[in-house]
């Protein structure tokens, strides 16, 4: 069974909503982390998220958008289907909070799926880096940590899950300020792998515009043909003249 991944990444705080007052080095953030309350981790992953959450404050939890998928080809001069080493995205992101009197403690869970391409071989073993960032409700990074996805296919398998549990924990003074900040969530790319990644949403999007420019005139057709065959009756009926 996969154990829970316990998070400490380091918080970079200033102001009133933390107990802290300057930057903190790593150490430091253990020192204050071992001064605090946890719930049991043994217990956690059988826990409910109803359980867990408290009165909907819980930092919100995403994975941004365009950071969702990574693709990697045998030549990044042609990035066509036929060039595709494997491909991986975040399929499912869930997360749930519980405090105490010092901290907001997240568990997150995270679902990624793969899929090996025609250039990945027939079988293979692959390491994705994805990252995990706390940012304040100006959206300033104030932690992030990367880390990596494991995914091993093996023969005549395409396809390929991984389900990773992670932990974090963020002190503040005062828990119904817990849901200003957020948690991002992405894969970590190159800058080939995010142009790739914006031209495919940018083509999903004129995509969905033109369906729901057919929907609009298919809507509006049955209309237009009424009114025009109503003019139609009008002009064309004959008029009953009286003696």
């Amino acid at each position: 069974m996969k154990h829970l991944r316990f998070l400490a990444l380091s918080l970079c705080i200033a102001g009133p909503l933390f107990t802290l007052s300057a930057c903190q080095t790593f150490d430091g953030v253990v020192k204050d982390i071992k001064g605090i309350n946890l719930p049991s981790l043994r217990n956690s992953t059988s826990r409910s998220s109803q359980e867990l959450v408290y009165s909907g404050s819980c930092p919100q939890a995403e994975a941004v958008e365009e950071l969702k998928s990574l693709s990697e080809f045998s030549d990044t001069s042609d990035q066509s289907d036929y060039n595709l080493v494997s491909k991986i995205g975040i399929a499912n992101l869930q997360s749930a909070c519980n405090y105490d009197e010092r901290s907001v403690t997240i568990d997150l869970r995270m679902d990624f799926q793969g899929t090996l391409g025609p250039r990945g071989g027939n079988s293979g073993s692959f390491s994705y880096p994805f990252f995990v960032a706390v940012t304040s409700a100006r959206g300033d990074i104030l932690a992030k940590e990367v880390f990596a996805a494991p995914l091993t296919y093996n023969p005549g398998q395409k396809t390929q899950t991984y389900t990773e549990k992670m932990r974090q924990i963020i002190p503040i003074e005062n828990r119904d300020r817990g849901s200003k900040y957020k948690i991002l969530v992405g894969l970590q790319l190159t800058p080939d792998q995010l142009g790739y990644n914006r031209k495919k949403i940018a083509e999903e999007k004129l995509l969905l515009e033109a369906e729901e420019q057919k929907k609009t005139e298919f809507e509006k057709a049955p209309m237009e043909m009424q009114e025009q065959a109503q003019k139609e009756i009008y002009i064309g009926r004959p008029v009953d003249i009286l003696p």
